[in-house]
């Protein structure tokens, strides 16, 4: 089982990268933080109260999550209701390691193209190059190396009954 703290990290580096915005880091951190053996098994509405966003950010959030293959969840029912969602984490240790040395990679770059500005004492900002060497970075580690999820094997063979799939959880 990944560590917790390494999985945070991971959402924080993807932050960085501008992968995915601060919301979403929020919210994927604030789902681990509910994480054990079996899942988690949060709602909605607490992930965006810990998190600090509307419930319709928690929605998207996750939705964007599944389909990028990091998590999966499923309907836990209680009868005819549904009692929670069961959530798990699909994130791979070396995609992780793979994000995060890109991560370490993309500081040291930045902190090279900040002090060649600096020294060489160049009018405007670097932020145009940091940013230009974050988008090439992050081209090296995007995909995962176990390849698309269930899902997305489903999404590409039969849209339709993955929408469907999609609509019911």
């Amino acid at each position: 089982m990944l560590s917790l703290f390494r999985l945070k990290v991971f959402f924080e580096a993807l932050a960085r990268f501008h992968q995915i915005n601060n919301n979403q880091a929020a919210v994927y951190k604030a789902l681990l933080s509910y994480h054990g053996r079996l899942g988690c098994f949060p709602s909605h509405a607490t992930l965006a109260v810990e998190a600090g966003v509307s419930e319709r950010t928690v929605r998207n959030a996750l939705r964007e999550a599944r389909l990028r293959g990091w998590i999966d969840w499923t309907n836990e029912r209680q009868g005819r209701r549904q009692s929670s969602n069961r959530y798990r984490i699909l994130l791979t240790a070396s995609y992780i390691n793979r994000v995060l040395s890109g991560l370490q990679r993309y500081k040291k770059k930045s902190a090279e193209i900040s002090d060649f500005f600096r020294r060489q004492n160049l009018p405007g900002s670097p932020y145009f190059y940091i940013k230009q060497t974050a988008k090439r970075l992050w081209k090296t580690v995007e995909t995962p190396s176990d390849g698309p999820t269930a899902w997305q094997r489903l999404f590409q063979v039969n849209r339709e009954a993955a929408i469907a799939q999609f609509l019911a959880s």
